[in-house]
């Protein structure tokens, strides 16, 4: 009776009514959690959409506040968020990319750049202003003093400045790096409803969709390595996607055949030139194996199609022909660095046999021996040079390897 006459009383000195209809403080207790996961579930929903048309500043915006509510209302690894870490980690690869200028620059930023040149613009002139006035009389001894004093702070406060600049960028991760590190939590949410405690729980649908996200899930992850030019990472996450994929697809999948291609990629640029070229050409056969079981009508069902009021098998095998001469001019290039590596190994060993040749012989001989070992040495470097400055991402890599492929030709 007490805390009920003490909250009539509190009431009543506010203005309201004891049965005012205003939601009480445990209503809103109440009503908060479901709004949390309202708005978590919207922000995911726009998310998902503002990727659709590749808007990916407003994705990275919307998924990153659909991870932070949903997470904040049923725990960072619980099922409900795993869905929103894997779309959210997929656009900051996407953002990723825009920095490094894959796909154009056309992020907001450079008005801070601009800006931050404005300033020491303005700072230059009144520098040279106040340097003026100084060269046109001469200074009292105070005003001396106040200057000293005033550059020795100005020194001091730019230099915290640059140290609190520095703490922040090393705090701050890359949009690169937080994809990885969100990948890897749907993975492991993903893994967990899968292989976990409650997995014998799982309907057969409800285990259907698991295992395709989570095959998602690695074949992103191994993209977001080849990025960083983590070859040897990359490699690994996209042979898990792959032997689940085989596990649990039909062999004509289209998903497969991806995997077979993106895991070529990778290995070309590990250097492992037959297996990419292997992975190249399963991807092949997979293919002609869909467009066959089209042309039979007897296919495996295509999930991504089945609300493309659109689809036709005829549309389907068109695009596919389309895309096999591309693989197939990737095995080429493959080729081509293969063959450019195998070149560049017997150049080294052409140069180390003729120093060894032109230290031993006489003076006469070295004449003969210095031009060659120069003309290799020059075209060495060039060589380095140009494959340093190609940055391998799979967004460019055919551009690399045409590169290699044009040198080897030459």
């Amino acid at each position: 009776m007490a805390a009920t006459d003490h909250e009539n009383q509190t009431q009543a000195q506010s203005g309201k009514s004891p049965n005012s209809t205003e939601a009480s403080p445990s209503t809103k207790v109440d009503e908060t959690p479901v709004d949390q996961k309202a708005q978590g579930l919207m922000a995911l929903s726009t998310g998902k959409r503002h990727m659709l048309v590749q808007d990916i500043p407003a994705a990275v915006d919307s998924l990153g506040e659909a991870c932070e509510l949903l997470a904040a209302e049923f725990g960072e690894t619980a099922p409900e968020v795993g869905e929103a870490y894997f779309y959210y980690g997929k656009a900051l690869l996407e953002m990723a990319r825009l920095e490094s200028g894959v796909l154009g620059n056309g992020l907001d930023g450079d008005g801070e750049s601009e800006k931050s040149e404005d300033e020491e613009t303005e700072g230059e002139e009144e520098s040279q202003e106040n340097g003026e006035e100084a060269a046109g009389e001469p200074e009292p001894e105070k005003e001396t003093e106040k200057a000293d004093t005033d550059s020795v702070e100005g020194e001091k406060k730019e230099g915290e400045d640059a140290a609190a600049q520095e703490a922040e960028d090393e705090e701050d991760p890359s949009n690169l790096q937080l994809a990885w590190e969100m990948l890897e939590l749907a993975k492991m949410v993903f893994k967990v409803q899968l292989e976990g405690d409650k997995k014998d729980s799982l309907t057969t649908e409800t285990r259907t969709i698991l295992e395709k996200r989570l095959c998602e899930t690695f074949l992103t992850l191994g993209e977001v390595s080849l990025e960083n030019e983590n070859y040897v990472q990359s490699v690994e996450d996209l042979t898990q996607c792959l032997d689940r994929q085989k596990a649990s697809l039909p062999a004509d999948s289209r998903s497969i055949a991806e995997t077979h291609y993106q895991l070529g990629v990778a290995l070309g640029f590990h250097m492992k030139y037959e297996e990419a070229i292997a992975s190249l050409e399963d991807a092949v056969t997979v293919l002609n194996n869909r467009i066959n079981n089209l042309k039979n009508k007897t296919e495996s069902p295509d999930e991504t199609k089945k609300d493309d009021v659109f689809y036709t098998r005829e549309k389907e095998i068109a695009e596919i022909e389309s895309l096999i001469p591309e693989i197939k001019e990737k095995v080429t290039d493959t080729n081509e660095m293969k063959a450019e590596s195998i070149k560049k190994v017997a150049e080294m060993k052409e140069q180390i046999g003729f120093g060894s040749s032109s230290s031993s012989s006489g003076a006469g001989s070295s004449t003969s021996t210095a031009k060659p070992i120069a003309t290799i040495s020059v075209k060495r470097k060039n060589e380095a040079g140009g494959s340093g400055d190609a940055k391998k991402t799979k967004s460019s890599e055919t551009e690399v390897v045409k590169e290699n492929g044009e040198a080897s030709t030459s």
